[in-house]
């Protein structure tokens, strides 16, 4: 394994026991981690077991040993009597059955991972600083052996050079999970010139506008037909000189049927119309894609459309009321 030497990554080797049935306090795991953040001693050894009741590790870093982004060979052996880790054929670690509670509870079928990935906490995850990603794992093989026993000897079980991916070997993951601010997905993982490839890029952060949007609007025949009284005034000496402007340029043009001696009481009714329709406070947010930021022409298309659909009701709505008034008369 060539694991970058990259400050707030980790690049793994491990087995892990996802169920059936799956529970904390039934935990197995085996763990080989490069930790470049700490700097002393960036190879992490590790063991997760469940003792029936809670979860609990068995951890220890390699004294002396600073993989530097270069190859090195990595091993781990899991008997029912010990567990060990070596590097490059020199053993770092060695726990027992009768010192170390982890083996004997190391007892489930596991499968085999590795994954590159970014801890969210400070003593792995310090002095990450991804400004020249793209940053590649790489995986050179991997051998898998069945232990024998009685003849206390590992025999070979099977061996991926990766000169093609092995759908039928290995499964490429996506999502996460807690403590990693890494997202796992399958188009970053390859092989090339007989090695497996694990890529860390940064995510392509997808660009978004913040529109706000009135919980609820009154309808056009509703505000039209209202009997409320309120002062004008106030509404002109409220009224911002932003929405003035935009509205001005929304407005159009009278029908020849609307008498010119209206136009004025006309507008102040619409002016009345616009600040009930803005009247409720209460807002919620909506996230808009990039995608959808180009929607404005649309928006204001629709605005003109509602203005016209407006004039016509307000034009219907005037004639009810001359000829109520006529009727009155």
């Amino acid at each position: 394994m060539k694991a970058p030497d990259k400050k707030g990554t980790v690049s793994s080797f491990f087995t892990y026991w996802d169920g059936p049935d799956f529970r904390p306090s039934e935990w197995n795991e085996l763990d080989i981690e490069i930790v470049p953040s700490v700097a002393h001693n960036p190879f992490s050894m590790n063991v997760i077991f469940g003792d029936g009741h809670d979860k609990n590790e068995s951890h220890e870093y390699a004294h002396g040993f600073n993989p530097l982004d270069d190859w090195h060979t990595y091993t781990m052996e899991w008997t029912p009597d010990y567990i060990s880790w070596s590097v490059d054929g020199h053993k770092v670690r060695h726990i027992v059955n009768h010192d170390d509670p982890s083996v004997e509870h190391m007892a489930k079928e596991q499968s085999l991972r590795m994954n590159f990935w970014t801890p969210t906490f400070h003593s792995w995850g310090a002095g990450l600083d991804a400004s020249d990603m793209p940053w590649y794992l790489l995986y050179d093989y991997v051998e898998v052996y069945d232990y024998d026993q009685e003849a206390s000897e590992f025999l070979l079980h099977w061996r991926d050079d990766f000169e093609s991916f092995d759908s039928l070997r290995w499964h490429k993951a996506t999502g996460g999970f807690d403590a990693n601010s890494s997202e796992f997905v399958p188009e970053n993982v390859s092989v090339k010139a007989g090695n497996l490839v694990l890529k860390m890029e940064p995510a392509v952060v997808e660009k978004k506008a913040i529109r706000h949007v009135p919980i609820a609007h009154e309808d056009i025949e509703h505000n039209l037909h209202k009997e409320k009284h309120f002062d004008r005034e106030h509404v002109r000496s409220h009224k911002d000189s932003h929405d003035e402007k935009f509205w001005k340029e929304k407005v159009i043009e009278q029908t020849e049927d609307v008498e010119s001696s209206d136009e004025d009481a006309d507008w102040e009714d619409y002016q009345r119309y616009l600040q009930q329709q803005r009247t409720p406070v209460e807002h919620h947010v909506e996230e808009v894609t990039a995608e959808e930021e180009g929607s404005g022409e649309e928006d204001e298309d629709s605005d003109r459309e509602d203005y016209d659909e407006y004039r016509r009701a307000y034009k219907l709505w005037k004639d009810e009321q001359r000829q109520a008034h006529i009727e009155a008369e």
